[in-house]
């Protein structure tokens, strides 16, 4: 898991259960295959959070397993969540909480000089 920047705090559940933390990012996490999708979110002081839906599809090699297997291939897959995948890796981009401030902040303010008015 990757985010930008680095070093969020980012949670996976599925189903509403935590299921693996990613702290700080990039790192890994092993997670077991099922038909459910899973939910990133991911914290970094100074961002806004940040939520990534990673829906579980079906794996290329099902589609083998209905064919050549007549089914049963597919059943075993089926049952033991072997015909699922998640996208990997996952790329989250988090946005800062004020980005207008933030761009505020590094424009330098215009230097005024008081204007005197000549005496006569």
């Amino acid at each position: 898991m990757n985010t930008n920047p680095t070093g969020a705090n980012c949670e996976l559940k599925r189903e509403g259960v935590a299921i693996g933390r990613v702290s700080p990012t990039p790192g890994a996490v092993t997670i077991r295959k099922t038909k459910h999708d899973i939910t990133i979110v991911c914290l970094k002081d100074g961002y806004q959070e940040a939520s990534y839906f990673n829906k579980s599809d079906v794996a290329g090699a099902t589609v083998g397993n209905v064919i050549l297997g007549g089914g049963i291939g597919w059943a075993i897959d089926s049952a033991s969540g072997a015909d699922n995948k998640y996208t990997s890796p996952v790329n989250i981009t988090l946005v800062p909480q004020d980005p207008v401030a933030n761009v505020n902040e590094k424009t330098p303010k215009p230097v005024t000089s008081a204007q005197s008015t000549p005496t006569s």
